[in-house]
């Protein structure tokens, strides 16, 4: 009588598990496709680069949509001169052609596409000069890992904004290493990049891009930086604030530059 109990019990269940089930359509809204653009140029004399993309709907594949028929260029406007970009392959970069961006002066990126024009606006800072890279070992749980450490004189009495851009082996580090001179202004800086994965060893090759960006620009990466949860858990996803009008994503970056190279002891 107890086995039969059981038995009725589980057909009960199991009937009222498939009177609950219910198949549940979700609606994934296609937003319209919005223009994306990727905008540098620093104060090397070299050929700078500006990429323009689509976003594509969140069910197409994740390849790059890239705009090829777009009219670039950027304009220093402290002396009022122009360049022309023009497409370099077909993943919608655009190149320049050769000149020095220059501390203290303000610039402006204008991309067409069709019959839109997104404009944004970047005042190249005064250049800091990064010092040297040093490695420093830390032990966490028992456990000592590697970290690469920056270091520079920061410019006092103005306010200066960081980027760093980490590469171990010729592979850039994910993530965003950001700084800036709210608690050390005209002090002699030592940041350690904490980034774990990879984890550096002896004998790995670190190279360091140092970068002197603009305020918008330093919010920028900072607001992916905490989507992404760079030094604590992420943030509500949302699209950064952009320097650019028109409702365009991305970010222009006019900045100062300079590059250091050290192996892991």
């Amino acid at each position: 009588m107890k086995n039969l109990i059981l038995i009725f019990f589980a057909i009960g269940a199991l009937a009222l598990f498939n009177a609950c089930e219910k198949v549940i359509d979700v609606d994934l809204k296609e937003a319209d496709p919005l223009i994306v653009i990727e905008g540098n140029i620093s104060d090397e004399f070299v050929a700078h680069k500006v990429t323009v993309s689509r976003t594509k709907a969140f069910t197409e594949n994740n390849q790059v949509d890239a705009v090829m028929d777009a009219q670039v260029s950027v304009k220093d406007l402290t002396l009022n001169k122009l360049y022309l970009f023009s497409a370099s392959n077909r993943f919608g970069e655009y190149k320049s052609e050769l000149f020095k961006g220059a501390p203290g002066h303000n610039y402006e990126l204008s991309v067409k596409v069709g019959n839109q024009t997104y404009t944004a606006q970047s005042a190249m800072p005064e250049k800091v000069f990064l010092d040297s890279l040093s490695i420093t070992a830390i032990s966490f749980f028992g456990e000592e890992r590697k970290y690469v450490k920056v270091n520079y004189q920061d410019m006092p009495n103005i306010a200066n904004q960081y980027r760093y851009i980490l590469y171990v082996n010729n592979e850039k580090v994910k993530g965003y290493f950001l700084d800036f001179d709210r608690f050390n202004d005209g002090k002699y800086v030592n940041s350690t990049l904490f980034s774990g994965d990879p984890e550096l060893k002896t004998g790995d090759e670190v190279k360091l891009e140092f970068q002197c960006v603009d305020m918008n620009v330093y919010r920028y990466f900072f607001a992916i930086s905490q989507i992404g949860g760079n030094g604590g858990p992420p943030t509500t996803p949302a699209n950064p604030t952009s320097n650019f009008n028109n409702g365009a994503l991305g970010y222009f970056s006019a900045h100062t530059k300079e590059e250091k190279s050290a192996i892991i002891p």
